[in-house]
């Protein structure tokens, strides 16, 4: 911020209206050249739509005008060397307002942090900013939350990805992440280190194909409904053809038909099925875990647009 004389910028932030004007963010008069303004950080990145200005309480000395400016940036270290753009000229504000924008702002850009520009000084009581945060900006928040986890929290939340113990405690283990790259790299260094056991440990956490797992927590069941939409969808005598090979596979193999089933129709999950029964148990493992591992990255997607 450029300035704060009379009271703190940050009152810009609080919540509720405002109580007066000591509540607010009150600039001196300038002498000279320039304006005064405040950068925010947005809670999360995101598209802005509409933006409140209000002005309540001031009404000798409330701006002349304001303008607001956007930047997107991972660290605000460099909020000094970043273009900013403007997604609203230089606008006329009133005494004891409450100025809404949104059909005057310049939309479809994202933004991390909102410059508001006073001209040339004075005092504002609140500025609220609104928008649809982007899949970036959900995704560095959905980060943020699960390296701040408590580790028995962080490994329940990866059990819903993969239901392999060891896998998620490892994963758990080996925040916080940078980013999405850093925990998919990670998830396949876990990956490396499952025994036979825990392979059969998380092939347990998955319902059969066309069935439900009630005793799954809810992110877990959402996940796998969504999987096996195109399973449900199948006719009488398709279903009763997955059941049988389903029966069929877990006599031979001891345990369930694990597929990635994204995008698949009931029609080529039957085929895999039929096709994987005439494997060595030995190889049919590997290819069951080769399914679960892309099972769990597609679900990993899915953690971070929470």
């Amino acid at each position: 911020f450029s300035a704060m004389f009379f009271s703190a910028p940050h009152n810009l932030l609080m919540p509720g209206i405002s109580s007066g004007m000591h509540d607010g963010w009150e600039t001196k008069r300038r002498r000279g050249p320039g304006h005064d303004w405040a950068i925010v950080r947005l809670g999360i990145a995101a598209h802005i739509q509409r933006v409140e200005v209000d002005t309540s309480f001031f009404k000798g000395n409330f701006p002349e005008s304001c303008s607001l400016e956007i930047c997107e940036v991972r660290d605000d270290a460099a909020l000094d060397a970043v273009p900013w753009k403007e997604i609203l000229h230089r606008t006329k504000l009133q005494a004891d307002t409450q100025h809404v924008f949104d059909e005057a702002l310049a939309h479809g850009q994202a933004a991390t942090h909102v410059r508001l520009n006073i001209f040339p000084d004075g005092g504002v009581a609140r500025l609220r900013v609104f928008g649809a945060p982007t899949r970036a900006g959900r995704e560095a928040e959905a980060l943020r939350l699960l390296n701040a986890m408590l580790e028995e929290e962080a490994t329940a939340a990866l059990k819903n990805c993969c239901g392999a113990t060891h896998w998620a405690r490892a994963m758990a283990a080996v925040r916080p992440f940078a980013d999405a790259a850093q925990l998919r790299a990670a998830a396949e260094q876990c990956f490396e280190k499952l025994t036979r056991e825990d392979w059969l440990e998380s092939f347990r956490a998955h319902p059969r194909i066309g069935e439900k797992k009630t005793s799954a927590p809810a992110d877990s069941q959402r996940w796998s409904e969504q999987e096996q939409a195109g399973a449900r969808g199948a006719d009488a005598s398709t279903q009763a053809a997955l059941a049988e090979a389903n029966r069929a596979y877990e006599a031979r193999f001891g345990h369930i038909f694990i597929i990635c089933a994204t995008g698949q129709t009931p029609a080529e999950m039957l085929a895999a099925c039929r096709q994987r029964l005439a494997n060595d148990p030995e190889k049919e493992i590997g290819i069951a875990a080769a399914e679960l591992r892309r099972i769990t990255q597609l679900r990993l997607e899915k953690l971070l647009q929470l």
